[in-house]
This record gives structure tokens, sequence and C-alpha cells, in this order.
């Protein structure tokens, strides 16, 4: 959450930034049907650290297909 400060100085914005992050996520995984992608890739979860940060060595790769409108689909 480094973007956003910490403090006296947070960022007033932050709570309607977590609200709209969560909304998108959630909208994400409701259109969308994640399956691994076509490639025989197996997932790697080594880190790579740095000053500030950690990320992964490779990235986590995902295949989204849209989910049908037809569909019966739980609200």
């Amino acid at each position: 959450m480094m973007p956003f400060g910490a403090g006296r100085r947070v960022c007033p914005g932050l709570a309607a930034a977590m609200l709209h992050l969560e909304y998108f996520v959630g909208n994400l995984v409701r259109e969308f049907e994640w399956c691994e992608p076509d490639r025989d890739e197996e997932v790697d979860l080594a880190e790579f650290r740095g000053f500030f940060f950690t990320i992964m060595n490779r990235q986590l790769r995902a295949r989204l297909v849209p989910r049908g409108r037809g569909s019966a689909r739980s609200t």
C-alpha cells in the first residue's frame, strides 16, 4: 500500500480506491472462467527479492474465457 502513503499524509482517496478495486476484481471473477494456459508450463513460486519489493521470477499466467450470457449463474 505504499502508493497511498501512511500516517498523517495518507491519501484521502484510499477507501474509495480500495472499494473500486474490490468491485473490479469481483467483476473479473464473475464474468470470466479462469483456466490454466494451454502451454505445459508448471507454476513456479520462486521469488526475486528487490530492495523494496518481492516479485515472482516467472509471471503467473491464466487463460480467461468469457462466461456464457445464457448460463444460469448465482448472484
